[in-house]
């Protein structure tokens, strides 16, 4: 067994999967067999390895293409850089708008930026010298912007990610039936010789093979100090002028935007390996009124999953927030950390929730849930979206039927919450730029919430939600400018919707 060891000196690996386009966004992850065995011809190369050791070399790389190795990855945070290319026109010598360069990668953390590479093979010893001076002839892996240092090591963690025919990740690797001769050549191929000049549509010498990843271990050090994670940070907002409380959502687009660009980790962006999280752990902007409920005067972030040291830095690393809003200069500081969320039974909305879809209807008219209640109305979708926070703790089968003036969500036949909603009061105006997500017509409700036993917040309603729309307050914290009614809305015409 060998094991060779790639450190990552930026703590960032960036490599397009064989066979994608680097704008698709595609990570070689685990890096592929056939691209290792590309790297130590590249670096045979770069250090000018004699000819006398050439067929030691060929001896060498047959001898890895013959058997698949298995990895110990570090734990990894997917990101994505953008950058337009400007196009130069000669005729009129101006910079004309180009195409936007995307480059995808993976990040790494300070600690865990290495990766083994184990290959059950056994080597001469003029082998393991031929190896040791290809490693050293390389300077990155992947992507030239990705500095690294390979080298052989004695021992390695365990490892974490294996060939497996149940696999879920496509790497690519050397045939191994190919003699030594074959392989050589078709590692020394060019795309441009292949495609260009061979005019061939298939590259030689490659085979694929799926790997398994175990995420469990990969999380270990993660799940150790979970515990011990701050789950809510309270930032208090300061300027000149004040920010009205209506210009929230800028805020809070802007504050994401920042957190990301210092630390672009799943608890700010969301996403895990390019895909959308599908659950609420990353974090929820909440922005809070002073006491006359017109501008805003805290900000609270909260993460079920909690913040780890980077993050916590990324959040007090935003003093300033420039950007928000023309003629604002917004001021951020730690006001608390740790979780400050109060409980209780009744909840009341402090911004509009808005509908992420349209109420059912059949042939023109409303589908029923109940006898007052429209099947996909707000009522029906506060009860859904309920059911999707975790810390709720809303388990069970889900019905619905009015009780008490409202629509109630039953679990195992049981009242666990019962909702109203009726149209905001006041004329704001909640300006916003999702790109993600839709915002069904242009109502939106105050809604309130009594639950049968204590919750804990937040809790957040419908479209922009992750973002402040749909906020939730206990009833006795109440101090807006509006007075809270009991009206209720019932069935809603389609032209109210779309009005």
């Amino acid at each position: 067994m060998i094991h060779i060891k790639i450190q990552f000196h930026t703590n960032q690996y960036q490599a397009c999967a064989w066979g994608n386009l680097h704008a698709e966004g595609v990570i070689d992850w685990p890096p592929a067999p056939w691209r290792i065995l590309r790297s130590l011809v590249a670096g045979a190369y770069n250090v000018n390895l004699s000819e006398k050791y050439q067929p030691t070399l060929k001896a060498l790389l047959h001898k890895l293409a013959s058997a698949q190795p298995s990895y110990t990855l570090p734990p990894t945070t997917y990101i994505q850089h953008r950058s337009p290319r400007p196009q130069v026109n000669l005729k009129t010598a101006k910079v004309d708008p180009g195409k936007t360069l995307y480059s995808a990668g993976l990040l790494m953390s300070n600690h865990q930026h290495d990766l083994y590479v184990h290959w059950s093979v056994t080597l001469a010893e003029i082998e393991e010298l031929v190896l040791s001076l290809c490693l050293s002839g390389l300077t990155y892996f992947g992507r030239k912007e990705s500095v690294a240092t390979m080298t052989l090591v004695d021992t390695a963690p365990e490892p974490n990610a294996k060939p497996d025919a149940q696999g879920t990740r496509l790497v690519a690797i050397a045939d191994p039936d190919l003699d030594a001769d074959t392989l050589w050549n078709a590692l020394n191929l060019s795309a441009h010789e292949n495609y260009g000049v061979n005019r061939s549509a298939v590259f030689p010498g490659i085979r694929w093979a799926t790997y398994r990843i175990a995420q469990q271990q990969l999380q270990v050090q993660q799940q150790a100090d979970e515990q011990q994670r701050t789950h809510s940070v309270t930032l208090a907002v300061s300027g000149s002028p004040k920010l009205p409380f209506n210009l929230a959502l800028l805020l809070t687009h802007r504050l994401h935007q920042v957190l990301i660009s210092h630390c672009p980790a799943p608890v700010f962006t969301g996403q895990d390996m390019g895909e959308p999280s599908r659950n609420h752990d990353h974090t929820i902007f909440q922005c809070v009124p002073e006491r006359t409920g017109r501008y805003v005067e805290q900000v609270r972030l909260y993460s079920y999953s909690g913040y780890s040291s980077e993050a916590l830095a990324a959040i007090a690393s935003c003093s300033k927030l420039p950007g928000v809003a023309r003629g604002y200069d917004i001021k951020l500081a730690i006001a608390d950390l740790g979780s400050n969320e109060k409980a209780s039974e009744d909840w009341i909305s402090s911004t509009p929730f808005f509908l992420s879809r349209f109420p059912a209807v059949r042939r023109g008219k409303p589908r029923m849930l109940s006898e007052h209640y429209q099947k996909d109305g707000p009522e029906h979708q506060v009860l859904q979206y309920l059911q999707y926070l975790p810390w709720l703790n809303l388990k069970g089968v889900p019905t619905y039927r009015e009780y008490e003036g409202g629509l109630a969500l039953c679990l195992d036949n049981e009242v666990a919450v019962i909702t109203s909603c009726q149209v905001f009061p006041g004329f704001w105006k909640w300006e916003s730029e999702c790109r993600q997500g839709k915002k069904a017509g242009r109502v939106g409700y105050q809604v309130r919430l009594k639950f049968a036993t204590m919750v804990t917040g937040p809790i957040i309603l419908g479209y922009t939600a992750h973002y402040g729309l749909g906020a939730m307050i206990p009833l006795r914290e109440w101090v807006g400018v509006f007075e809270p009614h009991t009206t209720t809305s019932r069935v809603i015409p389609a032209s109210s919707i779309l009005s």
